[in-house]
């Protein structure tokens, strides 16, 4: 069972009036409400045995800090009574079932900001991949465009000299260097071919034989 009452120096006291917060006045605090009090319930313990306070003793709040040292060096205090604890439990319990709250919504929260976190790890690195590889193809189309473009070049520079070629052709009739190579493969095949061939012999000739006379198919009967 709790004491009945209980002492506290003066100066704990006036610093609990003051709003000043102190072990002692944490612990006088506690003794009025009869409860264990954290740093959030602490303030609302103030103001409500404050309030109680001020209500038994009217006076208290027109006093000044030397008025109140002056009464004496400590000072005697009670529990709350029943009906006033009781309303102070009734706030106590809201407050707690308001923390629960809040405390549910942060560990929420957190879960949350946890999962977010790990999205945007996730898409960090698929834009790094698809970075990467963009790159990759950006470097691949330019090797493509820079070869095809090479060879363009090349055929363009090719076909300008053959055009040039057939240009001076028509102006000269000479054959110049490209179409003379044209030309010349072209003329030799004939020249091959009468080379090659057996030399043609008249309809009268002899059939392989040295002479008409002897030959036995010169004969008219035959």
């Amino acid at each position: 069972m709790s004491e009945a009452r209980k002492i506290f120096p003066m100066d704990t006291f006036v610093a609990y009036l003051k709003g000043d917060g102190s072990a002692n006045v944490a612990e006088m605090l506690s003794y009025l409400t009869q409860k264990d009090l954290d740093a959030d319930f602490t303030p609302f313990a103030a103001a409500l045995t404050k309030a109680w306070i001020y209500e038994q003793h009217p006076e208290l709040t027109k006093m000044s800090k030397g008025q109140v040292v002056e009464l004496g060096q400590s000072v005697s205090v009670a529990p709350m009574p029943v009906k006033s604890k009781a309303e102070v439990d009734e706030v106590f319990a809201k407050l707690a079932d308001y923390k629960g709250q809040i405390n549910a919504k942060a560990a929420k929260i957190d879960e949350l900001t946890k999962a977010l976190a790990a999205k945007d790890a996730e898409i960090a690195a698929l834009a790094a991949k698809v970075k990467e590889f963009e790159g990759q193809k950006k470097g691949e189309a330019e090797a493509l465009f820079v070869t095809t473009e090479a060879r363009i070049v090349e055929f363009t520079g090719k076909l300008e000299a053959l055009l040039k070629e057939v240009e001076e052709v028509k102006k000269t009739g000479v054959v110049v260097a490209g179409v003379a190579g044209v030309a010349a493969a072209a003329g030799a095949a004939p020249a091959g071919e009468s080379a090659g061939a057996p030399a043609e012999v008249g309809a009268g000739d002899d059939f392989g034989f040295s002479g008409g006379a002897q030959d036995p198919f010169a004969d008219a009967k035959w």
